[in-house]
């Protein structure tokens, strides 16, 4: 099973950003474009969980669609060295949800509040015959605090480990299991709507030069790190959650699987091998990993699957 079996083509959608992006103003980082607005690098960012908030309508836990939809956005900016600061929410329903968007925003106000941003307003559309069920979107404002660079060979890569599938590939995930089902040992509902990481104290690690960069591993899954790498290569290893096994298992093809989920990292931050040690204390609070290390060229190859 791939994921354009169940409507979403990354193909296609690659080709549209592509697209899009040529008709980009501002500077760029990997994930974010900015301005200089009196003196300072500012930052709008937008992104939302897409139909993770499906089965978070379905299963009555709208606050978790709320906090992830700020998280998401948050992880973005990080990886390019900004700080949120403010947020505004876009929430589209149909007529018969409208009463259960309080709770969606006040999870987007809870997380804004704990990454030290501020809900500063935003939208409530109602659109019968437009939307079914609900879909979010969250825009970030945010400022530069640290600088980046890009992957340089014998960089080592670490990984922190994420939660679940975040907010990646929901459409297929709902094809695949049963909110109600027991798979790894839980229920599937509690592993599928688990909370995306929080990973923005990788800016402290940033702002003292313990880590150089960082990739979230999110939309396209590895691709984003192979578009960091650029002409670079590098061979991640790492352990492979019970949920992801299980998603091979029931007949998604493994290189399918590694464009389209995180398979366990939901961030891999790199830095030159003599501050290894000094990266691996701060993010002591992610459980690190060193999982590959930069090679001069070549592929990138991700327990043993080539990404294109």
């Amino acid at each position: 099973m791939r994921y354009r079996d169940v409507g979403v083509d990354i193909d296609k959608h690659w080709a549209v950003h592509r697209e899009v992006v040529r008709r980009l103003g501002g500077a760029r980082g990997l994930y974010t474009g900015w301005v200089v607005v009196g003196g300072v690098e500012t930052a709008l960012h937008v992104d939302g969980v897409g139909t993770k908030a499906v089965l978070a309508l379905e299963l009555d836990r709208l606050e978790t669609a709320g906090r992830d939809c700020v998280a998401v956005n948050v992880n973005d900016v990080v990886c390019d060295g900004f700080r949120p600061i403010a947020v505004v929410d876009y929430v589209a329903v149909e007529p018969a949800h409208l009463e259960k968007v309080p709770r969606l925003v006040e999870g987007v106000a809870s997380k804004a509040e704990e990454v030290g941003a501020v809900l500063l307003g935003g939208e409530t559309a109602v659109l019968p015959g437009v939307v079914f069920g609900v879909d979010v979107v969250c825009t970030v404002l945010a400022i530069r605090v640290a600088k980046t660079r890009p992957p340089q060979p014998g960089d080592m890569l670490i990984g922190l480990p994420s939660t679940g599938p975040h907010a990646n590939g929901y459409s297929l995930l709902r094809r695949l299991f049963k909110p109600g089902e027991e798979i790894c040992g839980a229920r599937a509902a509690d592993l599928l709507l688990a909370e995306v990481a929080d990973y923005s104290r990788v800016l402290e690690a940033m702002k003292n030069g313990a880590v150089a960069g960082a990739v979230h591993i999110t939309g396209g899954a590895y691709k984003k790190l192979k578009k960091a790498l650029g002409d670079r290569g590098a061979e991640l290893n790492f352990e492979v959650p019970c949920i992801f096994k299980e998603v091979v298992k029931r007949g998604v093809d493994a290189a399918e699987a590694y464009r389209v989920f995180n398979m366990g990292i939901g961030m891999v931050v790199y830095t030159d091998k003599n501050n290894v040690e000094h990266a691996l204390a701060l993010l002591e609070p992610f459980n690190p990993k060193i999982i590959g290390q930069v090679k001069e060229t070549g592929p990138l190859v991700v327990n043993g699957i080539e990404i294109h």
